[in-house]
């Protein structure tokens, strides 16, 4: 059920760009970044965003979804490295403890006015 607050968020970011917009400016597609450690699908993250945007500009909005593999920082070597090659920590140092920099999180990537 986190889509729902996920989709809320993205909304609103939307919303308060559109403010600087026509009126009668609407959506026409939307470019949307989803980092693999969401685990939310585009399916799933589509469904919820036309319940809460009907009847709004974003309502019949193309969406287009890209995926963000994850990546990471190890914080005891700095070696940067994807999810695959660190299944046992730090591919350089073993190290177990990392930073996430890429592949969390929901993002708009570019929205598209008609």
């Amino acid at each position: 059920m986190h889509e729902i607050g996920l989709v809320d968020d993205i909304v609103s970011i939307i919303n308060a760009k559109l403010k600087g917009a026509g009126k009668d400016s609407k959506v026409k597609k939307l470019n949307i970044l989803i980092g693999e450690l969401e685990h939310v699908t585009p399916a799933d993250f589509e469904f919820h965003f036309r319940e809460r945007t009907k009847g709004t500009r974003l309502e019949n909005a193309e969406l287009s979804f890209k995926k963000i593999i994850p990546r990471f920082k190890c914080k005891g070597c700095g070696v940067e490295f994807s999810g695959e090659e660190g299944l046992n920590g730090c591919p350089n140092c073993k190290g177990r403890v990392n930073d996430i920099i890429a592949g969390s999180g929901i993002f708009v990537g570019s929205v598209e006015l008609e």
